[in-house]
């Protein structure tokens, strides 16, 4: 019996630790196909901020401060992705416990720029659609 349990609390803690790094795993997976769809939306941010940008300096805009606001929404958008993608760190040290934690804030802020990109690309293209010349 005695022989048994250390052998069983070897089993135990071999398989945590294997659960531990398949969740970290899947965690930079699903936060990386996250990202890769968030910078196809952020291509199209650019767009059209660049789009809007135009109109506003031609002035060929009908509603001035609709175009003002909806290039400033696609700018704060951008700006959410660059500062995610320039204090994106995962360091080496790390337990997988800090790892996943780190991850787990990550996917979710990820996701909470992915919405803001979506919100102001779908919203500016309406704009830049109803007021095509």
């Amino acid at each position: 019996m005695k022989k048994i349990i250390p052998a069983v609390l070897l089993a135990v803690i071999l398989f945590g630790c294997a659960g531990k790094k398949a969740e970290k795993k899947a965690l930079r997976d699903s936060l990386m196909e996250i990202h890769e769809k968030v910078m196809a939306v952020d291509e199209q941010a650019t767009n059209n901020h660049m789009k809007l940008d135009t109109l506003l300096k031609q002035g060929n805009v009908t509603n001035k401060d609709s175009a003002t606001t909806l290039s400033k929404n696609l700018s704060n958008a951008e700006e959410a992705m660059e500062s995610w993608m320039n204090h994106y760190e995962e360091k080496k040290g790390w337990s997988d416990d800090e790892a996943i934690s780190y991850l787990r804030a990550q996917r979710k802020l990820m996701l909470a720029i992915d919405s803001q990109l979506n919100k102001a690309v779908n919203e500016s293209s309406l704009y830049l659609k109803q007021n095509k010349k």
